[in-house]
């Protein structure tokens, strides 16, 4: 424990007395007379200093400043030699503390305005302070020895309380820093924010956890004298004193208090209000009486958190942020990195003793499947990586932000490109997410390709219930989310808004207007709920198509210090001298208003020109600038920022830079190494070829320039502002027709990428798609240029990719979207395509499109195509031979398998297959080959099955095609499995199991591993079947896939209802499926489950639980009208009715279930008659003849006779 060196007030006598306490013994030295060394205004000035100085170090400025720092120097040197230079009794006492291993130095006193004397800056004249030989330094309210906290806290997790003020300006928020710095912790640690942060709240939500908070953090709060400004709850404000304050904090046992105050907090205030905390019992409170600058938050937030969970004294650590703060006391200023004294700031209020322990991580055990885990927070799709320099500041937009929300779910967040729109959306998306504020999830979506409601529906849809979600119909997907929404407080962030109705305005828009309708109403769907917001980000102030009531928040520039903190790290990067900067430097600031982008593109002009020419050259182009009219949502001043910093390039930059306007988004310096280094096409329009170093070099001084962010060493991000101001340089360089010539070579190699990455596809398909993704808007732009250009074989290659991924992906309705564009250009019909030149393309768009249809089960769709490919390949003068007709009746084979005509579809199969087998593409012969297999399949022909999976087979091996390979294998085995040749089926089944597991395919392993278990299972090989549908069971429940987990509970449980020993398991691996199938929403499998249930209490003779679970099984089915599973269901209740010797009641449901299986011709038909038959017997003919009679209002049936070997 450390030694006390303690100075007190004697207030009442004007003077100070020192205390030394060394543990064993108190010594004091004689009081001292102590005049309060600093006037109101010299304390104003130490405010103004620390406050104001770095937003203007110029001139005047510069001189006040230097007097301030002297002042602190002497202000130490005064406070250290009126305590320790009183006395020789003073100065031993301090020798002695300086002697011992640890010393912490309290002060105490009962009054404000002394606490808050600077008592950090003692020294005796040298270059050392005093608290850097210390372990720490506190402020104490004059009463008896401390008592010790008592509350008993959690030791395996951090658990901290945010509270954010009522309004965000001049509140120097170290919030996003200290989220930071607990994500960065190597133990555990939550944060709660508390919205909203009123009085009332905060005492609800400590009431509700008393004994769980490890600290308690006010940021950014005004304090007045009245107390501390906290929302009322309606949108107002109310002061709050320490006392009231004190109450719930010490009522739930929170040892730490941490007030970061905002700048219009006077200093005596938030000394007086920390010290009342403290008084009023709580044990420490850590204070900062002003906001903290740039680098300065991110040391205190690091240092203080990792002491608090680390189990360090709140005074040491404190202590250790203020030497982190003095060994690094570099902060943001206006001439570059200037040296703060802000380590002075962080002070300790002590109320009670408090020893926090150290948070300790438990080791976590790994977790069982099948056994309930903790529900995995919904967090929403993955938000895209924002700009190099992320979110700088914005503190107060962002908590203004947050807070429209609270008067309207939808806000219109507008400004100018560049202004950062979308960092700032990125930036509440993330806080949003990261501090539980969004529970329900957060999804973003920009429009930058053309996609509409559509895509936003697939990615909320697929990021809450996986790919399962894109199976639904178009308007059931729509209707799930917006019920999601509606149950689920989320946030949507639709960036970008501006180019659904084109922009600038009159330019083409990505939607058409019943689109655009659709997601108006789409947005005021989800607003009616009032949970799920929605924040809308557009360059326009107002959408005209936007009908539903919205908040609007307009974004201007930075300010203040945010916008010192931006310069000074843009000056860093450039290398700008800050002694050539002058007071000229804040006015090119002011000239951009503290546009981000226009200060990324001026200030490293400042390394090559004094800030009093540019500024000059900047107002005199401005008065000269004339905006044009597509400058719409440009200010004047980022134009002509532009125009200057290009003028300043090398000739050779301005020659080959206007070229990027031709890419969207990002630009490969690969991809533009082919086109610019390879062929005379770019040599004949710019005049010189570049090679790849001369790429880079471009590139990279673009870069510098800031007209281009990196992505990586070599990919680059286009700004949205770029394409317009760099195309008009183009235009201004090449006539049209050369600029054609630049069009078809960005067509030509971006041709060649997109047949690149089909083949990057098929061998790694998750790069593959990532790659595509990536490209997706350069590709975009290629096939928009080509479609232009009548270039119909490019446009394929084009949109190969696109389309692949999107199918994939089950992206069926954007990926129709795409090819109803195309159909536009080339022709919808084969007589139009064929005119127009596009007929390969129009084969190609009808006839995937027919593909999709049958995976979607749009069969009468796939009909009207296939009849239309059909009949242009037909009129063809080798249409019977051309191998694109028996892809045609392949696919028609594939219609009439799934609609069960299976007559039909080998006839069909046949014709494909007469057409090609013996030609030299062996693939579509094998796919021909599996699909007659399939119809002898499913005729229960499965010898004769076999023998076309083997013949598939071969082929696929013979080109090595693992994956056909696999779904061979595994369709021998079925055919196997299902002739009772179990030895085989299980051969088959291990050799699919070994090729997926090579190509580590989980997804279709899992199938495999469930298909050895369901062998096994039919050999009452219970161990070996529950191993298998465990080890299903784990991958399923690492990769997420719940419709399989609920398969293969369903099959554990059957192994332990078939073995007959513990009901109680079956039970449990029944309900686990269950929850499952509530998961995703699939009510007939949750149903088909309870109805298992009930076999399984039936089998046990308890009847009233059997009831209970068949009764639960008919309300599911009746609700979504399944008539089969209903039949059943009714039939089950009537055999519980009949062993009950209840014949009435078994007759009732057995009498509803033969009218339903009658009138409908079901299967059950059969067994339900022999069920009425034996009633019938039980119950007397002319019993059951007048029973009948009553129920149906007609004559009993008189086919009631069956066959029982055909009753299942």
């Amino acid at each position: 424990m450390a030694d006390l060196l303690q100075i007190v007030d004697l207030a009442d006598s004007g003077q100070v007395q020192l205390s030394y306490n060394s543990g064993f013994s108190i010594e004091t030295a004689p009081p001292a007379d102590f005049t309060f060394p600093l006037t109101d205004s010299e304390l104003a000035e130490m405010r103004w200093y620390l406050r104001e100085y770095p937003e203007n170090t110029f001139g005047e400025a510069k001189t006040r400043a230097e007097t301030v720092e002297s002042g602190l120097k002497d202000l130490g040197r005064l406070l250290y030699e009126a305590v320790f230079g009183s006395s020789d009794e003073a100065r031993s006492l301090l020798e002695r503390a300086n002697q011992a291993e640890q010393t912490q130095l309290s002060i105490i006193s009962g009054r404000a305005e002394f606490l808050g004397l600077p008592w950090e800056l003692l020294n005796s004249g040298g270059d050392a302070y005093l608290v850097s030989e210390l372990t720490g330094v506190s402020r104490l309210p004059p009463s008896e020895p401390l008592e010790d906290f008592s509350g008993k806290l959690p030791t395996d997790q951090l658990n901290v309380l945010l509270l954010l003020p009522p309004s965000g300006e001049g509140s120097g928020s170290i919030a996003t820093e200290a989220l930071t710095a607990l994500e960065s912790l190597t133990v555990p640690a939550e944060l709660d924010c508390l919205r909203p942060s009123s009085e009332a709240n905060l005492q609800e939500q400590l009431a509700g956890n008393v004994g769980h908070y490890h600290l308690v953090h006010f940021d950014g709060f005004t304090i007045d004298s009245q107390g501390i400004c906290m929302e009322d709850g309606s949108g107002g404000v109310a002061s709050v004193d320490a006392a009231a304050l004190a109450g719930p904090l010490t009522a739930a046992q929170t040892p730490v208090v941490l007030i970061n105050a905002s700048a219009s907090s006077a200093l005596k205030d938030v000394m007086s209000f920390a010290a009342g905390l403290a008084q009023n019992g709580v044990p420490q409170v850590a204070v900062s009486p002003l906001p903290i600058a740039g680098s300065g938050r991110v040391l205190f937030a690091e240092n203080f958190f990792k002491g608090l969970s680390g189990g360090t004294p709140i005074a040491e650590t404190v202590a250790t942020v203020r030497r982190s703060m003095m060994d690094h006391p570099q902060r943001p200023s206006a001439t570059g990195p200037l040296v703060s004294w802000d380590w002075t700031l962080p002070m300790v209020f002590e109320g009670r003793e408090y020893a926090p322990e150290a948070i300790v991580a438990e080791a976590e055990e790994a977790p069982v499947p099948g056994m309930p885990q903790t529900e995995e927070e919904r967090t929403g799709n993955e938000l895209p990586r924002g700009g190099p320099y992320g979110l700088i500041g914005r503190h107060a937009e962002l908590l203004e932000l947050e807070r429209r929300f609270t008067q309207s779910p939808v806000v219109l967040l507008s400004g100018d490109v560049g202004a950062g729109k979308s960092e700032l959306a990125l930036g509440l998306a993330s806080w949003l997410r990261k501090t539980g504020g969004r529970p329900g999830g957060v999804f973003y979506s920009a429009f930058e390709v053309g996609a509409g409601l559509e895509r936003v529906l697939h990615e909320i849809g697929t990021s809450l219930a996986g790919l399962d979600f894109a199976d639904m119909w178009n308007e059931d997907r729509r209707t799930w989310v917006v019920q999601y929404l509606k149950e689920n407080p989320a946030l949507l962030v639709f960036d970008s808004l501006q180019n659904l109705a084109g922009f600038p305005t009159g330019a083409p828009g990505l939607l058409d207007d019943r689109e655009m309708a659709d997601l108006d109403a789409f947005i005021k769907d989800v607003a009616e709920g009032g949970k799920t917001w929605t924040l809308l980000v557009n360059r326009r102030d107002e959408e005209r198509w936007l009908t539903v009531p919205h908040g609007s928040y307009r974004l201007g520039g930075l300010t203040n210090s945010d916008r010192i903190i931006f310069g000074t790290r843009l000056l860093e990067e450039a290398g700008a001298d800050p002694m050539r900067l002058g007071p000229e430097y804040l006015e090119v600031l002011e000239l951009v208003e503290g546009h981000p982008l226009a200060m990324e593109i001026a200030l490293p002009l400042l390394k090559d020109v004094p800030a009093s020419v540019l500024v000059g050259e900047l107002k005199s182009e401005l008065e000269k600038h004339t905006p044009s009219p597509d400058e719409e949502g440009r200010p004047a001043y980022l134009t002509v920022v532009m125009d200057h910093a290009f003028t300043r390039m090398t000739h050779r930059s301005r020659t080959h830079l206007p070229f990027l306007s031709l890419f969207r988004n990002r630009v490969m310096m690969d991809i533009l190494t082919h086109i610019t280094g390879e062929g005379q096409a770019y040599r004949s329009v710019t005049g010189e070829q570049l090679g790849y170093g001369a790429c880079r070099t471009l590139l990279r001084t673009a870069q510098a320039s800031g007209f281009l962010e990196p992505i990586t060493p070599s990919v680059f991000q286009i700004h949205p502002s770029l394409p317009w101001f760099l195309g008009r340089s183009l235009y201004r360089q090449f006539p049209q027709s050369a600029i054609q010539e630049l069009e078809h070579e960005v067509v030509r190699v971006y041709a060649d990428t997109a047949d690149y990455f089909m083949e990057t596809l098929y061998e790694n398909q998750d790069a593959g798609t990532t790659a595509i993704l990536a490209e997706e808007g350069n590709l975009t732009q290629a096939l928009a240029l080509s479609l232009e250009a009548g270039q119909w074989e490019n446009a394929q290659l084009l949109v190969q990719p696109l389309a692949q991924v999107y199918r994939m992906q089950k992206r069926y309705p954007e990926l129709r979207r795409l090819r109803r564009q195309l159909l536009e250009t080339t022709g919808v019909t084969a007589e139009e395509a064929e005119e127009s030149g596009g007929i390969q393309l129009w084969l190609y768009l009808m006839g995937t499109e027919a593909s999709e249809c049958i995976e979607t089960k749009e069969f009468d769709r796939a009909d009207v195509l296939n009849q239309q490919l059909l009949e242009y390949l037909a009129n063809k003068e080798d249409g019977d031979t051309d191998p694109r007709t028996a892809a045609v009746f392949h696919q028609m084979g594939e219609v009439a398998q799934n609609r069960w005509q299976l007559e039909e579809a080998h006839d069909l199969y046949t014709q494909s297959l007469a057409i090609i087998e013996g030609g030299e593409d062996q693939e579509p012969i094998a796919d021909d080959y599996y699909g007659l297999g399939m119809v002898c399949q499913y005729r229960r022909r499965y010898t004769e099955a076999k023998e076309w999976f083997s013949k598939a087979l071969d082929i696929h091996q013979r080109v090595d095609d693992a994956e056909e390979m696999v779904k061979d294998y595994r369709s021998l085995g079925l055919c196997s499995q299902y002739k009772f040749e179990y030895d085989e089926a299980a051969s088959w089944y291990q050799r699919a199991r070994e090729v997926l597991e090579e190509n580590r395919d989980e997804e279709n392993a899992v199938l495999v591993y469930h298909s050895l278990g369901t062998v096994c299972h039919a050999q009452y090989q219970y161990d070996e079947a529950e191993n298998w549908y465990q080890q299903a069971l784990s991958v399923s429940d690492r990769m997420g896939n719940h419709s399989q987990m609920g398969i293969e509970f369903h099959h554990l449980g059957l192994v332990e209802q078939a073995r007959e020993m513990f009901v109680g398991d079956a039970e449990h691996w029944y309900m686990m499926a269950i929850q499952q199938w509530q998961e995703i929403g699939d009510r007939r499998s949750e149903g088909d489950e309870y109805r298992q249930l009930g076999v399984l209490f039936h089998e046990q003779k308890d009847l009233d639980k059997a009831e209970e679970w068949y009764g639960q099984a008919r309300d599911i089915f009746e609700e979504i009208q399944d008539l089969n599973r209903i039949c059943r269901t009714y039939g089950q209740l009537g055999m519980v009715a009949e062993e009950r010797d209840d014949i009435p009641g078994a007759l009732l449901w057995a009498g509803r279930t033969y009218q339903l299986a009658e009138s409908n011709n079901l299967q059950v038909l059969v067994q339900v008659k022999a069920h009425l038959t034996r009633l019938k017997e039980k119950h007397g003919d002319d019993n059951f003849a007048a029973w009948w009679r009553e129920f149906a209002d007609e004559d009993p049936p008189t086919d009631l006779d069956v066959d029982p070997e055909t009753v299942l």
